[in-house]
């Protein structure tokens, strides 16, 4: 199964629509890790894509869990938006939590860092984000290709949501 992951567009979703219809074969469905879960839903509606979202550290009010732990080709997947690990100061409580839980893969966004790590078997996976990049970066979404032989993670530049629409 390959999965595209976006987190942290804060409104701002014109260019991961824009490389989801341009590239739809690259994907079977759609992650959304927080922070605005409503533009997971804008997404969804604009491709009929097939979503799953959960709530970030800015959506107090949306109707979606703060983690989602799936089952996927034989591996187990924690979403999280990260802001309820302490993932902006250590990724520690999140490794924890993946080896408690026997999970194979976390995706976590709220540092708007692109991120992967492997320890222990577990995988800690942030996309980065699609809108508000950090440190001088660019937008960036991730793409992950979970088999049961692995999981593979690509960090995907959005480089075109730099120009005007």
């Amino acid at each position: 199964m390959k999965v595209l992951v976006i987190s942290d567009t804060h409104g701002y979703i014109a260019p991961v629509i824009r490389y989801m219809k341009k590239y739809p074969m690259l994907f079977d469905r759609v992650w959304h890790l927080g922070d605005h879960f409503k533009d997971a839903l804008g997404i969804a509606s604009a491709t009929g894509c097939d979503m799953i979202g959960v709530k970030g550290n800015c959506d107090s009010h949306a109707n979606a869990n703060e983690d989602e732990i799936l089952e996927v080709s034989g591996k187990r997947v924690l979403l999280t938006h990260g802001h309820l690990y302490g993932v902006k100061h250590s990724l520690l409580r999140l490794h924890l939590k993946g080896l408690e839980d026997h999970l194979d893969l976390i995706c976590f966004g709220h540092t708007h860092m692109a991120t992967q790590t492997e320890e222990d078997g577990v995988i800690l996976f942030n996309p980065g984000s699609a809108s508000l990049p950090r440190l001088g970066g660019y937008p960036t979404i991730g793409l992950l290709t979970i088999s049961e032989n692995g999981i593979k993670t690509t960090i995907i530049p959005l480089l075109e949501s730099q120009s005007s629409e």
